[in-house]
């Protein structure tokens, strides 16, 4: 994963070349260029998804003259529905990809990908692999209609985005807001999906998983009560108490006296 973001007289220059066991999806955001994609050229605006298959031969100049940003993300391992390994473009098939109105949506998914990658607290290979799973059949509905067959549901997809975000950032002030735009949708369909399948909400989610970290730190470290409070998202150590309390059914200290592990 690479992120670009160059001023105004900053080269994006690479000669031609190609990976012969790597795919790569080159997300542009701001600016434009020349890109030379199999044999093909093609003039390049923002909002604009370029796809580079396996061992595809490219060449790739941006306008120097105005700013350039853009994402891009290299992988291997892949096969789609019907075509070959390594391959997402159909013969025939524009390798740039006009993103239009669903520009947002999939920068948001490769910000995603990006940020996962770069988290030292987050098992990131597993991160990115299902955020750049999500990408890849997205990608493929605004490619070919009805292309992608998939194997769980949107709800499915929504609860399991949502966990991985909470899973992430538990120690972060997380709103339902926040909640919903990782998923994609709006705030009170994000509740309502989150809540039939799980049975609780987002919110009561957040809480049951910082207590489960909470109570790691308590088995396992030395931390003060204060410190792991601050730890999993709390800034006051006597509303951690409470909520630790209220849900364990034991004030922290009691909890640390009765499970710790000493190492």
């Amino acid at each position: 994963m690479l992120n670009f973001d160059l001023k105004r007289g900053e080269q994006f220059v690479f000669p031609l070349h190609h990976h012969p066991e790597l795919a790569q999806l080159l997300l542009i955001s701001e600016g434009s260029g020349t890109f030379l994609i199999d044999g093909t050229t093609y003039k390049v605006g923002p909002r604009t998804m370029l796809v580079y298959d396996t061992g595809v031969w490219h060449e790739e100049l941006a306008d120097a003259s105005q700013p350039f940003k853009a994402i891009s993300i290299s992988f291997a391992a892949f096969q789609l529905a019907d075509l070959p390994p390594g391959t997402f473009m159909k013969a025939g098939i524009s390798p740039v990809i006009e993103l239009g109105d669903r520009y947002d949506e999939i920068a948001s998914l490769s910000r995603m990908i990006l940020q996962s990658a770069e988290d030292p607290y987050v098992p990131g290979e597993l991160s990115t692999r299902y955020y750049l799973a999500i990408l890849l059949i997205e990608l493929a509905k605004i490619v070919y209609t009805g292309f992608a067959k998939e194997t769980s549901t949107s709800s499915d997809r929504t609860v399991t985005a949502i966990k991985q975000y909470i899973h992430n950032h538990y120690m972060d002030a997380i709103t339902l807001e926040q909640l919903s735009k990782a998923s994609f949708l709006s705030p009170g369909y994000t509740c309502r999906v989150f809540s039939q399948s799980e049975g609780i909400s987002p919110i009561q989610y957040l809480v049951g998983y910082r207590m489960e970290v909470a109570k790691h730190y308590l088995r396992t470290e030395k931390e003060p009560v204060y410190r792991i409070a601050e730890l999993v998202g709390y800034q006051s150590e006597t509303h951690f108490k409470n909520v630790f309390k209220k849900t364990i059914g034991l004030p922290p200290h009691k909890y640390r006296k009765m499970h710790r592990i000493e190492g």
